[in-house]
């Protein structure tokens, strides 16, 4: 018999953010036209801009280089 020595991590951890109702807007279009929620689309949005950034998946926790800032 195996027993756990700690709790396992959840699958997600509840997130709240504010988005002005323009990017809202635009993430719901975008996720509906990839058939994705809006969560799993930002989540894949993250995902493939740590890709991009070469920053790995999870990221590394080291201090970050200066912010190149884009909009």
């Amino acid at each position: 018999m195996q027993f756990r020595t700690s709790m396992p991590s959840p699958k997600s951890a509840p997130t709240t953010f504010r988005f002005q109702p323009e990017v809202r807007s635009a993430l719901s279009v975008i996720a509906e036209r990839q058939g994705r929620s809006m969560a799993n689309m930002l989540e894949w949005l993250i995902k493939k801009h740590c890709e991009a950034e070469k920053l790995g998946w999870p990221p590394d926790k080291r201090p970050a280089a200066p912010s190149r800032r884009r909009e």
